[in-house]
């Protein structure tokens, strides 16, 4: 509960130059108002937990859980870790893994007043970690390992004592594991855990002040309507699949903006917790586009039936994809048999060949890369629509504080400093230059956004 409460990864999937996480606020407790903190350090080399440990640490947890927490020391296998987060059973993804357990066991967590002890019943300040050690040895990817013949040498990780012993003093809620890897954001993963505890006990709503909320996702912005954009994506997602039934925006006492969140009284999710996923082959009576794929491949229909029973779409669609790149590279593996080799490929369902791999890994690049763009440019057209609608919230003296500090410097560099009154001059030149319609807003607003996404961008 104390890790869903407050940050401790980067929001992003790729690890950043940024080493520290850090929060503050006050709480009250038996009549005391307290300052609370929260820093969150990675190691040089490593850097902070990203996106993607927050699934893994999800996934040890979900490990743990399994075996109702008996020790600190949990075996692992990295073909299930990979499996149980969806991600590719390949090589890549063990060593996303092993750089994810680097992460975790690398950060730092000093919670002074922050750190809430079950046992006493009281917040208490310590310093901690998440993952002590881990033991990894060779899998063979996309291979599962029989735990019971390879019990000697099977991978581990031992959970920080601290952390562990709040485990034990059952200070852990249960989340919907299955659910929370179907979110495809990583924002909306984080909002999911944060929300999920604060829904905890059947309260029909919670609020909070928007920018508290930023800081404890944690988001980069903290201006109110970025922040409202960059939360947009999350709150659909959420309202779509069922667990949350609206959100609202208010103004709280002093003028500050809250989030007001309602709950659904039971979850209902669109995802694999109670749908199960489209099949890339929708099976119909009668012309069935699987069947009839099978059979354009010289695979008769008793066998290509068989087949579909006995195998996953998946599965098929795979090895389809292979035997067709086989075959327009004139592969001598298709060319004496072809059908006989595609139905024992799906029977056994083989392991690609690893130029099939490289070039479909190179295609999915290509196409996250232009899904990304994609993105970014509407993403960066909203934000220049609610930079338009905020205009007056900014002071024009804040507007052209920059372009007059470039101007100053300048005169200062060719030794010509300006007087007060020269600087008065310009200040009011600066200001009458300023856009006027939203077109010149546009146009003015638009050169504070790339038109490639910025790293962090997901």
């Amino acid at each position: 509960m104390n890790l869903v409460e407050f940050p401790f990864i980067l929001l992003s999937k790729r690890n950043e130059n940024q080493k520290t996480i850090e929060f503050t606020d006050w709480t009250t407790a038996n009549g005391k108002t307290a300052k609370r903190e929260w820093v969150v350090t990675g190691s040089d080399k490593y850097g902070l937990p990203t996106a993607s440990d927050e699934e893994l640490y999800i996934a040890l947890m979900k490990v743990s859980k399994d075996m109702n927490f008996q020790s600190r020391r949990v075996s692992i296998v990295r073909y299930q870790l990979a499996k149980l987060m969806g991600w590719r059973l390949d090589g890549k993804s063990y060593e996303r893994i092993e750089q994810g357990l680097d992460r975790l066991s690398g950060v730092r967590i000093k919670a002074k007043n922050a750190f809430w002890d079950n046992e006493k019943k009281k917040y208490v300040t310590v310093n901690f970690g998440i993952i002590d050690d881990y033991y990894l040895y060779d899998e063979k990817p996309g291979k599962k390992r029989d735990i019971a013949q390879e019990e000697l040498s099977i991978s581990n990780f031992s959970w920080n004592e601290v952390l562990f012993n709040s485990f034990k003093a059952g200070n852990i809620k249960t989340i919907d594991a299955e659910f929370y890897f179907t979110l495809k954001s990583p924002i909306t993963k984080r909002l999911y855990r944060f929300l999920d505890k604060k829904k905890y006990g059947g309260k029909p709503k919670f609020e909070i002040g928007i920018r508290k909320l930023a800081s404890l996702l944690p988001l980069k912005d903290d201006y109110p309507s970025h922040i409202k954009v960059l939360l947009g994506k999350a709150h659909d997602e959420l309202m779509e699949n069922g667990f949350i039934s609206s959100v609202d925006y208010e103004k709280a006492k002093g003028g500050e903006e809250k989030i007001v969140y309602r709950f659904h009284g039971k979850l209902s999710a669109k995802g694999k917790t109670e749908e199960p996923e489209k099949e890339l082959f929708p099976r119909g009576k009668g012309n069935d586009p699987v069947l009839q794929c099978l059979e354009e491949r010289g695979i008769t229909k008793r066998v290509a039936n068989t087949l579909i029973r006995n195998c996953s779409i998946d599965q098929i669609q795979t090895q389809i994809g292979v035997f067709d790149w086989l075959k327009r590279n004139k592969s001598p593996l298709v060319s004496k048999n072809p059908a006989g080799f595609l139905r024992k490929a799906i029977e056994e369902n083989y392991q690609p060949p690893k130029e099939y791999l490289d070039q479909q890994n190179k295609k999915d690049e290509e196409q996250r890369k232009e899904d990304r763009q994609e993105r970014w440019l509407k993403h960066r057209k909203e934000l220049i629509k609610q930079d338009i609608i905020d205009w007056h919230h900014v002071p024009l003296e804040k507007r052209i504080e920059g372009r007059l500090g470039f101007w100053i410097t300048g005169e200062t560099l060719n030794s010509r400093i300006p007087t007060p009154e020269q600087i008065e001059l310009k200040k009011q030149e600066l200001i009458d230059s300023l856009p006027k319609t939203d077109d010149e807003k546009w146009e003015y607003l638009a050169q504070n956004y790339s038109e490639n996404p910025p790293n962090d961008f997901e």
